[in-house]
């Protein structure tokens, strides 16, 4: 067990967020950066919208925005191509 409740992968760190939808075409759209960091060098792969982003932005450096019109929050994932239950979680702070 990890610090932050028990949060080791990704996969647990995703059960925090209350439900999450992919949906990649917010990259596209006007969001506004409310949480974590992208450092230059990042790429986002994966855009999941996120029922309750409350965990990700106390307790992480997770890049989370927001899209002012439809209300959303937005969780951006650095990386692809790997389940998430193999993902050691961020720092939990």
């Amino acid at each position: 067990m990890s610090a932050g409740g028990g949060i080791a992968t990704y996969a647990d760190l995703a059960r925090t967020t209350g439900g999450m939808v992919l949906c990649n075409a917010m990259e596209r759209e006007p969001l506004e950066h409310v949480g974590g960091e992208l450092a230059p060098w990042d790429e986002v792969f994966q855009w999941y919208v996120v029922a309750d982003p409350s965990f990700l932005l106390a307790h992480t450096d997770e890049a989370v925005f927001y899209h002012p019109r439809l209300g959303l929050h937005v969780w951006a994932v650095t990386f692809l191509g790997i389940s998430w239950e193999f993902v050691p979680a961020p720092g939990i702070r």
